[in-house]
């Protein structure tokens, strides 16, 4: 065992991949790959077959034909889930009774009762749980932080956060491999589609402009109020806004779509001014910018490019080997709360109190 000031290596934290899934392969796996914390050792899939072919063309060492031989793998530290919504508390608890730390792909869950689970499941077998909002390692964010610590726009009382984007009019097979074919026979259907997997608006890219607000004012909401439109083929939200309202009254737009071409972006205003991020949630590995606009005038700073993915992976690696989950990240328990009171808001016509 190392110890401080010791110059010995720290052992790689070892992944498995549950589900061939185009984020992981796309995503997750070259971003633990670019990162120096981790390494990918197993993937498995439950389509015959399918996950020795993408072990192959991935270099990855083995390769499991169920999701439970993965997770029974004694070479297998940590798991990352990147299955349809729906699908999350099951392997993220069956993931923890079999000792694996856990980081799930976002959100968590559509419930609180289901993140509650989840999040107890963890605790209880001694495992780290992250819900996967990659963003939020990203260093344009820690210097909103610092701007905003500094009070360079006073007192934040607004955010305005959105991601939204135009899928294909279609809406068939854009949900990427495995996913798509676990919802008994809606093959050609995109998983985001899928109700019986959680899919809609609010799940897949919404989720990420509630994030964010709550990341902003370092908070969670008082009461929330929503409206949506359910695609009546799908029976799912392809359209979503919130009112979201925190302490000290202030307040949260946020808005997640399919159905139009929009930004992924937030700003949030103070009395003094604002602070605006035009690329939020996918900035991509270039410099992002970050606008502040004070007095009438903007400036702009430019913040060094990462792989976000890559920063989420050591970031998770980082929390195991501490044995608690390191800021600012989080274990998706409060991100639930929030989402199932939106979806109530929205079902019901009326404001959703939290707290």
């Amino acid at each position: 065992m190392s110890h401080p000031g010791s110059t010995m290596q720290r052992p790689k934290l070892r992944w498995g991949v549950v589900s061939t899934a185009r984020i992981g392969r796309q995503r997750f796996i070259p971003g633990v790959r670019a990162g120096t914390q981790g390494e990918v050792v197993a993937i498995a899939s439950r389509e015959p077959g399918r996950a020795q072919v993408v072990s192959a063309e991935l270099g990855i060492p083995r390769a499991h034909g169920t999701y439970e031989g993965l997770l029974s793998d004694p070479e297998v530290d940590a798991v990352y889930i990147g299955l349809p919504n729906g699908m999350h508390a099951e392997w993220t608890i069956r993931a923890a009774e079999a000792g694996k730390h856990v980081l799930c792909e976002k959100p968590l869950a559509r419930r609180a009762a289901d993140a509650a689970r989840m999040t107890e499941a963890c605790r209880r077998a001694g495992v780290i749980l992250m819900e996967a909002f990659m963003y939020r390692l990203h260093p344009q964010h820690a210097r909103v932080q610092a701007l905003l610590q500094q009070g360079v726009i006073g007192a934040p009382a607004f955010v305005r956060a959105s991601f939204c984007f135009s899928m294909d009019t279609g809406r068939r097979g854009q949900g990427g491999g495995e996913t798509n074919r676990l919802a008994g026979g809606r093959a050609t259907v995109d998983v985001r589609l899928q109700a019986g997997l959680e899919g809609g608006a609010l799940m897949d890219v919404g989720c990420y402009a509630v994030n964010a607000a709550r990341y902003l004012f370092g908070a969670e909401p008082v009461e929330v109020s929503a409206q949506q439109r359910v695609d009546p083929e799908f029976g799912v939200d392809t359209a979503f806004a919130g009112l979201l309202r925190f302490p000290g009254d202030c307040l949260a737009l946020i808005d997640g779509s399919f159905d139009a071409a929009g930004t992924q972006r937030y700003e949030i205003a103070g009395a003094a001014g604002l602070i605006q991020v035009e690329r939020a949630y996918l900035p991509g590995d270039g410099p992002a910018t970050v606008h502040v606009v004070t007095s009438g005038q903007q400036r702009s700073e430019e913040i060094s490019g990462a792989n976000q993915y890559a920063l989420e992976a050591d970031h998770f690696a980082r929390s195991v080997r501490s044995g608690r989950l390191l800021p600012p990240a989080e274990d998706g328990l409060a991100q639930a709360a929030v989402v199932e009171a939106l979806y109530r808001s929205a079902d019901t016509g009326q404001a959703v109190r939290l707290a």
